[in-house]
């Protein structure tokens, strides 16, 4: 299974696979919109539990203590990967959005374990011949949205059915779960926006949280990550919410992401 943060990857640590540092949040600001959204789509993290105060850093410049699907592994098919180089969407066609980091080809395994651990597993994802992963982000006034999209060819439809089915089983099995130091709560299946041409539609939300440089860690982030497949193509979106931003907004961002990717493929 890929990383929908790794993505991400992916599932899950997007953020931290970006690179994530978090903007300080001005004093004077009271965290207006910090109201548990589950949309995913603007992730802030405050540094109080009031969300006042000056935004905690992630620890290690916001690099994962795990790369979420990092690794040296990347995809076999040329022509395949410079297709998902053209599904996987550009800052350019985020439009509000500035790149945010460099593209992923990473094709490591990762799996969740029986202590609902998401740790790599020292293989390639089955049936994966080529990805490409790209973070973007958008900054606000306090603090930053982070997002990825991901384009994954598969050899086979089944191949690319267990990528999807992987994402469902794992959020009924630990809804609360770890990937290094990152910790993600209160995952679950959420109503899946209708994609175009898509044979099945995901979408999962819940809150994580990360360390910082000071040894805390940032108040609970909201987060949402939508994959859609079609045939044996997969794409996902990962974005995790800034509390002080427009939740709905951020929610309409990440439909509008993979509304963008399927028209592509």
């Amino acid at each position: 299974m890929t990383v929908r943060a790794r993505k991400l990857g992916l599932r899950v640590a997007a953020l931290a696979a970006a690179g994530l540092v978090l903007t300080a949040c001005n004093d004077d600001l009271t965290d207006a919109g910090a109201a548990p959204s589950t949309a995913a789509g603007s992730p802030t993290a405050s540094a109080s539990p009031t969300g006042k105060g000056k935004a905690k850093e992630p620890a290690n410049g916001g690099k994962p203590s795990t790369k979420p699907s990092g690794g040296t592994a990347t995809g076999t098919d040329k022509a395949a990967q410079a297709k998902m180089g053209k599904l996987a969407l550009t800052a350019a066609e985020w439009e509000t959005y500035a790149a945010d980091g460099d593209d992923s080809t990473s094709t490591d395994n990762y799996v969740m374990d029986k202590s609902c651990a998401n740790v790599p597993d020292g293989t390639a994802v089955k049936g994966l011949t080529a990805t490409v992963l790209r973070f973007v982000k958008q900054d606000h006034e306090s603090d930053t949205t982070f997002a990825s999209t991901e384009a994954d060819q598969f050899a086979s439809v089944a191949d690319a059915r267990q990528e999807v089915q992987a994402f469902r089983q794992n959020a009924q099995r630990c809804p609360n779960y770890t990937d290094g130091d990152d910790k993600y709560t209160g995952v679950h299946a959420g109503k899946a926006p209708a994609v175009p041409g898509a044979d099945e539609v995901y979408l999962d939300e819940g809150k994580a949280t990360y360390p910082t440089t000071d040894g805390g860690r940032t108040d609970p982030r909201d987060f949402v990550f939508i994959a859609a497949r079609k045939g044996t193509v997969v794409v996902k979106v990962f974005l995790d919410v800034d509390p002080n931003f427009n939740a709905a907004t951020s929610k309409d961002d990440a439909r509008a992401a993979i509304a963008k990717l399927a028209a592509k493929w």
